[in-house]
């Protein structure tokens, strides 16, 4: 039986967790932001953000070894991982709108000079899109405003948080030892 201490406690767990989640994926979107800039950070961008969801990971193994001491349902599981995923979602949406609203300035929405060189043209033909293609995606881009770029973005991240969390769950799960069968 969950008490109401024990929800209090996962939810006080799960948003310092989530804290930290949102700090890679901050970090994450300067380094996109700055790969227009500086190419060599493009690397950085799927670096950072694939250290998130395995710290995320680590941060629910470290919820059942040290809370819950040793034992973890699936239910109980998921619901912490989809909370670190929520929680993180809030607050980079928070900081990406801010971003957005206050120092974008329209950059990353028009940066169009991006479609005409060599190297985007290769790597727009490998993902199938062509150059008209790539101009109404900015076109798009470019008429969004700031509050409407961080919502698509949160909505983005807790069904991909959802969909991490299920995996992350079933790994992390363990039972009691004393309702283990141990013979065969």
């Amino acid at each position: 039986m969950t008490s109401h201490q024990d929800i209090e406690q996962m939810q006080a767990f799960s948003r310092v967790d989530g804290v930290w989640v949102a700090i890679f994926w901050a970090a994450s979107f300067a380094c996109f932001v700055g790969s227009f800039t500086y190419p060599a950070l493009a690397t950085s961008v799927l670096l950072i953000g694939a250290v998130s969801l395995v710290f995320a990971a680590m941060r629910v193994r470290r919820y059942r070894d040290d809370v819950r001491e040793g034992v973890l349902s699936f239910r109980r599981g998921f619901l912490y991982s989809m909370l670190i995923y929520l929680h993180a979602a809030l607050l980079f949406a928070m900081v990406q709108y801010v971003y957005f609203r206050f120092l974008d300035n329209g950059f990353i929405a028009n940066y169009r000079d991006l479609v005409s060189t060599d190297d985007f043209k290769q790597m727009a033909q490998g993902f199938g899109l062509s150059e008209v293609d790539w101009k109404v995606v900015m076109e798009n881009l470019a008429s969004l405003r700031p509050i409407d770029l961080a919502l698509q973005f949160f909505t983005t991240n807790v069904f991909m948080g959802f969909f991490i969390s299920v995996p992350v769950a079933l790994i992390m799960m363990r039972s009691p030892k004393n309702n283990r069968n141990t013979k065969s």
